[in-house]
């Protein structure tokens, strides 16, 4: 454990290096978001978790004018596994620290790509009517994404992005999958 510690608090004096104060950027973006093609890693008694299920989230980015920056992302599905009769409620939570590769941010340009690579939780809850197939799992995630910021002015613009969720164990018989598309405003700081 203190190797894995000493290994992240490494990378992060690394990449905190390489980011200039005077050029660094908070980038904070409220978003909607849909699950999509979700294998749930539980007996899905609604086989609902295949459906489409509307989600909104928060992601708090700190983006130099460079190429490397970090950013955590919160996303909160509720029913992300409900559809049918038989499930009373159900939600997935996820948190995840990224770190992002940015196309360099230069005057005038509009458009800043990107994609990233994570790691953090997922809490996943499902509970059916008769209260026999109960899931209440927290579960380590690697995630991955691409996007791209549109900026309308220097302080506003929308954020369009499509991330991979994948639990790094299973839930109760296979691991957690879903695509999480979606869209937001940015505020730059």
């Amino acid at each position: 454990m203190r190797r894995r510690s000493a290994s992240f608090l490494i990378v992060a004096g690394i990449v905190l290096s390489c980011v200039s104060a005077t050029s660094a950027q908070i980038v904070v973006t409220p978003f909607a978001s849909v699950n999509v093609g979700t294998t749930a890693g539980f007996f899905d008694l609604d086989d609902a978790a295949k459906d489409l299920h509307a989600g909104f989230g928060v992601s708090v980015s700190f983006l130099p004018d460079g190429w490397i920056g970090v950013a955590g992302e919160t996303v909160f599905t509720p029913s992300a596994f409900s559809g049918g009769d038989l499930v009373e409620s159900s939600r997935l939570f996820t948190v995840s620290g990224d770190l992002l590769v940015a196309a360099p941010n230069r005057p005038g340009r509009r458009l800043r790509p990107y994609v990233s690579l994570g790691a953090g939780v997922a809490h996943i809850s499902s509970i059916d009517i008769g209260r026999f197939f109960v899931v209440d799992s927290t579960v380590p995630i690697a995630t991955a994404s691409v996007g791209t910021w549109i900026w309308f002015g220097p302080r506003i613009g929308v954020k369009a992005g499509l991330r991979f969720v994948r639990s790094l164990r299973t839930v109760e018989s296979d691991s957690l999958e879903t695509w999480q598309p979606s869209v937001g405003f940015s505020w730059r700081f």
